[in-house]
């Protein structure tokens, strides 16, 4: 732990002496700074009942307006505890006695000894510095205990949530009551694009806050844990005379939460309710049935509680894709079929729009090993990672069938479109290759099997894929290049026509000449005529 600095005021009717005073002061050995040096009294009580404030004053006793004795007495009714060392020229005893009776550190005699006031305010910072140790392991020892206490039982509950097996009771953490239960309070972003994690933060405090206050007055234990994509999972203890309770105060903190986030719109919220049980080894039973309560909002609508004895049990299916669902994955992947994919994911889907008595709750495990399945068939990397976590969370915070259907289609989608974006810019690259290298080249002999070789392409395949991607073939390619180059040195340069020709790869001035005119309509010396 590190020392404070402790603050000094000093006090004399001489300025002169004042300043004396601060150069013996080993400062920077004893942990002390100095506050001011001022002449008088009154300005040393205007410091003194300032935010500049010190914790210890050095005065001297005879000044005008207010002496030291009366600047000690005033402040003593403000400050009890602040430290006073006295220095003073007169050696009667009174004043001494006078000081001595105000509770002063020490008395100093003018002039005054270097050594003898380092010892003092040695004495001074050393007891200072205990006592903020002292109090400040107190306070820290209070703030452990009651953080530790949060920590055991939100630690608890996560061991719970994410352990199959039950665990023994955690003999920190007191179970008093006869029923058992567990509740999961699920917030979804209205627009998932405008996510804010400090106010997430915030919110999820407030919202924790209000269970706890709402809950405590019927229940014998609550523990509150917080889980990504916004849930707050709870596990609350009872009696059995508390039922009837429990149900309005479930129903209430559904009121004061939807009340409080009426000032942000920008959450929507939901309660699952797991059933109530009497076994400790079953409370993970409760939690999970809260979590797939609450996963029925994507049917049932948001803003509601929703019990887990209301739901249709669930089929205990661990896999969702079909084979033939993976097939049609792979093949939109394979094809970069937008298509393939947006039908495949109605497939998925549609029964759970038209049928009611349906556990809903699997919309959202359906969605997870989609994407999973999804990237599971591109090729690693870790952008893709980002993207398949990131499609994930949205789809957690989706309430209803549509919007989820929507987040679907449109993050895999995407996908799939860049997908094919890059694949075809790939395959346009040795293209793209083979153009700089004649543009840049255009004056040597250039065929067709060298600039294969250059882009790493079998010749034959090389041309057909140029053809294709520029409409004509590499010799015309390359003879325009020539032409545009010969034209721009025609217009801007003074050099001869054989000197042109040689620059853009002809050696027989009479072919280029030739060659121009078939391909420009005009001989290079009227073109240059024609454009001077």
């Amino acid at each position: 732990m590190q020392n404070k600095k402790w603050r000094v005021l000093i006090v004399d009717d001489e300025f002169r002496i004042g300043r004396l005073i601060k150069k013996l002061i080993h400062w920077d050995e004893f942990a002390l700074e100095c506050v001011d040096v001022v002449d008088n009294g009154g300005t040393a009580f205007e410091i003194i009942q300032s935010v500049r404030c010190p914790d210890v004053v050095i005065t001297d006793i005879r000044m005008p307006k207010i002496n030291g004795l009366e600047l000690i007495a005033m402040t003593r009714e403000i400050h009890k505890n602040m430290k006073f060392v006295v220095i003073s020229g007169y050696k009667e005893f009174e004043y001494a006695h006078q000081a001595l009776q105000y509770g002063v550190e020490d008395y100093l005699l003018k002039p005054v000894n270097e050594e003898e006031l380092n010892r003092v305010l040695k004495k001074i910072s050393d007891e200072l510095t205990a006592q903020w140790r002292s109090e400040r392991e107190h306070q820290i020892l209070k703030e452990t205990i009651s953080e530790s206490r949060h920590i055991i039982k939100r630690d608890f509950l996560k061991n719970i949530i994410e352990t199959e097996e039950p665990e023994e009771v955690d003999d920190r953490v007191e179970f008093q009551g006869e029923i058992y239960r567990g509740m999961d309070i699920k917030l979804d972003y209205v627009d998932y694009n405008k996510k804010d994690k400090k106010q997430d933060k915030l919110t999820i405090t407030r919202i924790e806050e209000i269970v706890e206050r709402i809950l405590k007055v019927d229940t014998e234990e609550v523990l509150l844990c917080e889980k990504e994509n916004l849930h707050i999972y709870c596990l609350f203890n009872y009696d059995f005379s508390k039922k009837k309770n429990i149900k309005n105060s479930i129903n209430d903190i559904l009121i004061e939460i939807k009340d409080y986030l009426m000032g942000f719109e920008q959450y929507e919220v939901s309660i699952g309710i797991g059933m109530e049980r009497k076994e400790f080894a079953e409370i993970r039973f409760s939690i999970k049935e809260a979590h797939r309560a609450v996963g029925n909002r994507i049917k049932q609508g948001v803003g509601r509680v929703i019990y887990a004895e209301t739901i249709h049990p669930g089929t205990g299916e661990e896999e969702y894709l079909t084979e033939e669902e993976k097939d049609w994955i792979r093949g939109s992947i394979e094809s970069y079929s937008v298509d393939k994919l947006d039908q495949c994911i109605n497939l998925m889907y549609s029964n759970y729009i038209i049928q009611d008595d349906q556990d809903c709750s699997v919309c959202y495990d359906m969605a997870e090993e989609l994407v999973n399945y999804f990237f599971s068939q591109v090729q690693e990397q870790e952008e893709n990672e980002r993207e398949r976590k990131e499609t994930l969370s949205n789809c957690q915070h989706c309430y209803t069938i549509s919007a989820l259907k929507k987040v679907l289609k449109n993050n895999l989608g995407k996908f799939v479109e860049e997908s094919k974006e890059a694949a075809e810019a790939e395959s346009v690259k040795p293209i793209r290759q083979a153009q700089k290298y004649m543009e840049e080249h255009y004056n040597e002999k250039i065929v067709l099997e060298d600039l294969a070789e250059i882009v790493g392409l079998n010749p034959v395949y090389f041309s057909v894929l140029f053809k294709k991607e520029t409409g004509i073939n590499v010799s015309a390619y390359l003879l325009n290049v020539r032409m545009e180059k010969a034209k721009e040195f025609l217009c801007n340069t003074n050099e001869t026509i054989e000197a042109i020709g040689d620059r853009v790869g002809y050696k027989d001035s009479r072919y280029f000449s030739q060659t121009f005119a078939k391909q420009v309509g005009v001989k290079p010396a009227l073109y240059r005529k024609l454009h001077s």
